[in-house]
């Protein structure tokens, strides 16, 4: 049975559609090394102060990484370089792309040069990233899922549980316009989470998003559940 199929027969409610993710057709091997990757195209996302660059090739094994703050870099010379730029509040690195946000004081015409400049001149390949995801068509935790039983759960299994939902039916989503979501915690019927990439100064991301996730997970799993944005 297929992702969306086992989802709206599991749940009964309809899903975000997803976009058509685009491949990237290439004859060059994918770069692996500082200094080799090229940026294909700029593309706008949804939040008017990040921007998706598309890069020759997949830049990170498995997951995501993100980068919120300066002290975020590390030794990473990408990172490092790219928080030397004024303006520049967040990067976010999945598949093919890296998401940079920035702040509103200053204009992407200043410093759109800049930002591709640092990527093409630092980015290497990432192995692997904050976390990793599985792609199946069914997560594991959910096969016996019944939301009946969600409050019986002890709070890994909680998270583990919602988690799951995220990965199959919001994630993909937000993902496709260069940004993504972590679980912070589930507290009785709270859930806090944390927006990344673009999504994290997205004006609709405490408006239509939120509510959209909210409203997903009410019906996956509770009504009385309330979805918190940190």
């Amino acid at each position: 049975m297929g992702l969306l199929a086992w989802i709206q027969k599991q749940f009964g409610i309809p899903l975000v559609a997803e976009k058509a993710v685009e491949n990237e057709n290439s004859q060059e091997p994918t770069p692996s090394t500082e200094g080799q990757f090229k940026v294909l195209r700029i593309q706008p996302t949804p939040n008017p102060d990040a921007f998706q660059f598309i890069l020759n090739g997949k830049v990170i094994g498995a997951g995501t990484k993100t980068f919120d703050s300066p002290d975020d870099a590390g030794d990473d010379p990408m990172a490092k370089t790219l928080f030397d730029i004024f303006g520049i509040q967040s990067i976010y690195i999945k598949e093919n792309f890296v998401t940079i946000t920035k702040s509103n004081a200053v204009g992407w015409h200043t410093i759109m040069e800049k930002i591709g400049g640092a990527i093409e001149a630092h980015l290497k390949f990432y192995e692997t990233g904050d976390e990793t995801q599985e792609d199946k068509d069914v997560h594991p935790v959910l096969e016996n899922f019944n939301k009946e039983d969600f409050f019986d759960y002890n709070d890994e299994r909680k998270t583990e549980v919602i988690n799951a939902l995220l990965d199959i039916a919001i994630r993909p989503a937000l993902a496709n316009d260069g940004g993504g979501i972590n679980l912070l915690s589930v507290q009785d019927k709270t859930i806090k989470v944390h927006y990344q990439g673009a999504c994290g100064s997205c004006p609709s991301s405490t408006t239509g998003t939120l509510q959209y996730i909210e409203q997903f997970l009410k019906e996956a799993i509770h009504p009385d559940l309330e979805v918190q944005a940190n």
